[in-house]
């Protein structure tokens, strides 16, 4: 087979501690047509150095701020010449067959515009860390197979998701030509969300590939920030997605039950006396309020310029039965998985 050229970009802040696993699993890849574009987002720590002493064939971006995931990951983008585009954390490790693995499955057919490999947790390699989401009406993504075994069958197969994990996932470059890239309003958290729902708009299908193997060891750059910084973004983050891409049939009842889990969460964080996580909530409606003008005119371009499908036409098919105790554990379980 031959091997187009490759894109993997890093987005880096103050990672130097992974760095040793990340990258010395990414040369041991065995996909050889590859270029790497390592983002320092104005790191205090000896990652640069790192770099430029060990691999010193990096395309080395370095920002004099810390620009967030999201616009990080734009500037390289634009940068990247590869036919294909991958993103990868600083926190993970690839297993040496998964680019190879990733780039069959996105050459199966021309309207598969991005694949999510199998995320495993590191060092519990036993537990499955994502396979991909699946859309709610309520808001809330369904992390399908989370925290499971990832040998039982029903975890082994490709299937069609509605939302990837950023962690490690394999994009199309021309579909992000059609569809624009990250949202430089969103700093960090649902970013590839946001923008695995426009590939669906604009006529893509993204897949999970069971077949390439990456462990991910979790929380790289959000395990350096304040809880009510990462709650914030996530939540102001959620409305503004749903806002821009769904139609207003889907939307009038999406973000009604959206706004209301929101206020649950809320009550919650309150009587649990997690004033700075209960304020942030509140901050992330007031700042979808304050910005509102803005975000529809995000709308208008998404739904005139990159929307070629109905949501009927794919969204039914994304949608999976949850159990009550889903909602349960999400509410009362930390709310760790709802801020995804």
């Amino acid at each position: 087979m031959d091997e187009p050229l490759v894109s993997v970009i890093i987005v880096n802040w103050n990672g130097r501690k992974y760095l040793d696993d990340c990258l010395g699993s990414l040369a041991r890849d065995t996909y050889k047509n590859k270029e790497i574009l390592f983002v320092d987002n104005a790191s205090s720590d000896d990652s640069v150095g790192y770099v430029k002493k060990y691999y010193p064939h990096f395309i080395l971006i370095l920002n004099n701020r810390n620009l967030g995931y999201a616009e990080g990951h734009e500037i390289a983008i634009k940068k990247a010449n590869g036919k294909f585009i991958l993103l990868l954390s600083m926190d993970t490790i690839v297993e040496k067959n998964s680019l190879t693995e990733l780039i069959k499955t996105i050459r199966l057919s021309n309207n598969i515009g991005a694949v999510q490999p199998k995320l495993l947790m590191y060092p519990q390699k036993h537990m499955i860390d994502s396979i991909g989401a699946f859309f709610l009406m309520t808001g809330i993504l369904y992390h399908y197979g989370r925290e499971k075994d990832p040998n039982k069958p029903i975890y082994n197969k490709s299937m069609e998701i509605f939302s990837a994990k950023g962690a490690c996932l394999l994009f199309r470059k021309e579909a992000l030509a059609k569809t624009g890239l990250f949202d430089k309003d969103y700093f960090a958290y649902f970013e590839e969300t946001d923008l695995c729902h426009r590939i669906w708009l604009a006529g893509y299908r993204i897949i999970y590939s069971p077949y390439a193997v990456v462990y991910h060891k979790g929380g790289g750059s959000s395990k350096q920030m304040m809880p009510s910084f990462i709650y914030f973004h996530s939540y102001k983050n959620r409305i503004c997605t749903y806002i821009k891409n769904l139609s207003f049939k889907y939307l009038v009842v999406v973000l009604f039950y959206t706004l209301f889990m929101y206020e649950l969460a809320t009550i919650i964080y309150l009587l649990r006396r997690k004033f700075h996580n209960a304020l942030a909530v509140q901050q992330a409606i007031i700042w979808n309020i304050v910005n509102l003008k803005k975000t529809l005119e995000k709308r208008k371009y998404i739904q005139t310029k990159i929307r070629v499908k109905k949501d009927d036409e794919f969204l039914p098919q994304l949608i999976k039965p949850v159990h009550f105790r889903y909602y349960y554990n999400i509410m009362f379980g930390g709310l760790k998985t709802y801020r995804d």
